[in-house]
């Protein structure tokens, strides 16, 4: 239905309808409420497409994550693009930046460069430190620049919307999964790394629902950098220790390749996060028991998806947290997220 179409059928001008529907005022109370109570009666959304045709603005969008781990980037790529040929005949040009390594300081670096250039209207990011991103990320909307993050969220700044997982409940579901896959054993491990805001959430979830297990023990953490993640004998004795591991980073199919390797008798049950190749083969072989993934395609997708509907629109987000499903991916479902 068109605005004309749809004045018409309300009793108003297609001029005053137009006034409702992108809050200018100059409208009389009653004559608002009638339009907002056929508007509700017929369920009428305004298309945006049409809503950006009308404008004919061209946006500009960057989008910056880290280049680690790169195949869950790709996944993540495969959604962005998806996006981009959805809406790239409506104005939206998207630039994508892959920020150096797991440093902050490189990647900040290139945040204030993207927000110097004044090319762009828009910028979605997944901060490597979202704590420390925060006063980027706030300069960067004081200077009239729409920001969002995705994938790691950074709650403290001034970002419009957050597009991910909730790491907490990742965590949590992590816990439950590696509880009842020990059957009469107890000893759990959980291998980490550097605490930034989504590793402190996951690890909050695991130990909330280990502490609901009278008859569990937790060994540890085991703390590391990312380079002892090359080193098998940095988990040698920790693999012995436990009867089951819970991997919180990225580094997934690098710990079962270690435990694999050392060919420990009694080896551990052994969960993370993520699929990938090597993953999959890993679950095949029985050294991973299961992975759970965050839907990494997707969060790509809507993290374009909503900013072109906001930059179109040009309103507030209803919705300051898009949280996208977690799945528990085990080897006979494995096919299906590689």
């Amino acid at each position: 239905m068109t605005i004309k179409e749809f004045a018409k059928e309300i009793g108003v001008s297609p001029a005053t309808l137009d006034r409702v529907l992108n809050n200018r005022g100059n409208v009389k109370r009653e004559t608002y409420e009638k339009v907002m109570e056929k508007i509700k009666e017929l369920n009428y959304m305004p298309n945006k497409s049409a809503s950006f045709l009308a404008r004919m603005n061209d946006f500009s969008m960057a989008i910056v994550f880290p280049e680690h781990p790169d195949y869950f980037w790709k996944q993540v790529e495969k959604g962005i693009q998806v996006a981009i040929d959805e809406f790239r005949d409506f104005g939206l040009s998207v630039s994508i930046f892959r920020s150096e390594g797991y440093d902050l300081e490189p990647q900040k670096q290139m945040v204030q460069q993207l927000i110097d250039s004044g090319k762009y209207e828009a910028i979605a990011l997944s901060p490597n430190d979202p704590l420390d991103m925060a006063e980027l990320i706030d300069d960067g909307v004081d200077k009239g620049i729409t920001i969002c993050t995705f994938n790691s969220d950074s709650p403290l700044s001034k970002r419009l919307f957050y597009v991910g997982c909730d790491y907490r409940i990742a965590g949590r579901l992590a816990a439950d999964a590696l509880c009842k896959f020990l059957g009469g054993r107890t000893r759990i491990g959980l291998v980490m790394s550097y605490t930034n805001f989504q590793m402190q959430q996951k690890i909050t979830g695991f130990r909330e629902v280990v502490d609901e297990y009278d008859h569990i023990e937790m060994i540890g953490p085991l703390r590391l950098r990312q380079e002892d993640y090359d080193s098998p004998e940095v988990f040698a004795d920790y693999f012995r220790e436990v009867d089951g591991i819970y991997v919180s980073s990225a580094r997934l199919d690098v710990v079962a390749k270690h435990l694999d390797e050392l060919g420990i008798e009694q080896r551990p049950i052994l969960i993370g996060h993520d699929m990938t190749e090597e993953t999959k083969m890993y679950m095949e072989r029985g050294i991973i028991t299961a992975t759970i993934c965050q839907d990494p395609v997707n969060q790509g997708y809507l993290t374009v998806k909503s900013m072109f509907d906001h930059l179109v629109n040009g309103q507030k987000v209803g919705l300051k947290e898009n949280i996208t499903k977690l799945e528990l991916v085990t080897k006979e479902n494995a096919l299906y997220y590689i």
